[in-house]
């Protein structure tokens, strides 16, 4: 008496291509928590230095200074961020944003990180924020 019994379970072809799909999306993990991490550490700068500008007056040359000095304490290299495209070419200093408006001052940061995968295959992540301050009056 012969039984046919298929053949149950993984197969070991299988089994390697399960773990190579997990271990790269690990590998993807590994390369993108750090520029997310970066980002909330901006933001947490930018909102900290909001909710200070609705107690005193800070001009613009002040503004800069001091997101300089709080990213620098937070390990941020601000040379490494990449302003983001928006149909015009821009310099290094405007991945921060200050601006007067009739509503308040707008400040915020928006820049993009390029992230190196394999061989010529890259991630491209753009990180736009702004908070309107209505500043504190002289």
């Amino acid at each position: 008496m012969k039984l046919n019994k298929k053949q149950t379970g993984l197969s070991t072809i299988m089994l390697i291509i399960i773990v190579g799909l997990f271990g790269y999306a690990v590998y993807i993990g590994l390369k993108i928590t750090p520029v997310y991490m970066e980002y909330f550490s901006i933001k947490s700068s930018v909102d900290g230095l909001a909710d200070e500008m609705k107690t005193r007056q800070i001009s613009k040359t002040q503004y800069f200074d001091l997101i300089r000095r709080r990213l620098e304490i937070n390990y941020v290299d601000i040379g490494a961020l990449t302003p983001s495209r928006d149909g015009c070419v821009k310099t290094k200093k405007e991945v921060f944003h200050y601006k007067s408006t009739k509503k308040g001052i707008d400040v915020g940061v928006s820049y993009e990180k390029r992230i190196p995968m394999i061989a010529n295959i890259d991630f491209l992540i753009v990180f736009d924020y702004m908070r309107t301050v209505n500043s504190a009056k002289k």
